[in-house]
């Protein structure tokens, strides 16, 4: 998956049941079992070759890579956002249903204040979906720029993860910003804080909007569009730097 390297290969299929946590309620519980149909850790990034990261906020040792085989995509939210959080190591989630069609899911993560055995999750996104026969652009970007080979930050396990997720917001939202994927050839991705700001200022951006669609009054609608040129202005500053 991802070009992710042979000795990181896993391939191991998990009992479904291994997920349904106390935390869960019955009726979630039993969703999940409906919709899941398999569950497989592919590959697990550990080892020095791209340096853990532990301190206060993080407890970056290793990468997982799941292959969750689905009903239907329509439930990938739902089951993501349950695995994300159960699943402690940032994670890629790929959901594949029985037609072929396939979508990814990244979080990332940090320990919780209160409990340094929990975490909470900062940030999640879903792409869009493609098709393992038939791929489209969405694809190929994802081949192209978030192949194991074409990550640039492999500083700790913290900025490599952190440039996939970053990389796979440009790529779902590359028609929200037409700087998205000049972005992708840009050097914001050794520069932690940059991808980042990226990130907020998009999903700002898509808050925004979603604002806009309902707002009535004319200032209203002049106060939201400032905001989001102002946004968009920032985008573009960033990868000019």
């Amino acid at each position: 998956m991802l070009g992710v390297p042979e000795k990181y290969k896993i391939d191991k299929n998990f009992d479904i049941k291994t997920f349904l946590t106390g935390e869960l309620t019955k009726q979630e519980k039993q969703k999940f079992k409906e919709d899941v149909k398999g569950i497989t850790l592919t590959h697990q990034i550990i080892g020095e070759e791209i340096p853990s990261l532990i301190n206060n906020d993080y407890n970056y040792q290793a990468i997982l890579y799941f292959d969750i085989k689905v009903n239907d995509l329509k439930y990938s939210n739902f089951i993501g956002g349950i695995l994300q959080k159960i699943v402690k190591p940032p994670a890629v989630l790929r959901f594949i249903d029985n037609k072929g069609n396939y979508l990814y899911c990244f979080a990332l993560k940090r320990l919780s204040k209160i409990d340094s055995q929990e975490i909470v999750i900062d940030d999640i996104i879903f792409t869009q979906r493609s098709s393992l026969f038939f791929p489209d652009e969405n694809a190929t970007l994802f081949d192209q720029y978030l192949a194991f080979t074409k990550i640039l930050n492999t500083g700790n396990k913290l900025t490599f993860y952190t440039e996939i997720i970053t990389k796979a917001y440009l790529i779902t939202y590359k028609h929200l910003w037409t700087g998205a994927l000049k972005a992708l050839e840009t050097k914001i991705f050794y520069d932690i804080e940059k991808m980042n700001e990226i990130r907020t200022l998009l999903k700002k951006i898509i808050n925004l909007q979603n604002h806009l669609s309902k707002s009535i009054t004319l200032a209203e609608k002049a106060s939201l569009n400032s905001e989001i040129k102002s946004s968009f202005l920032r985008l573009n500053e960033i990868i000019a730097i």
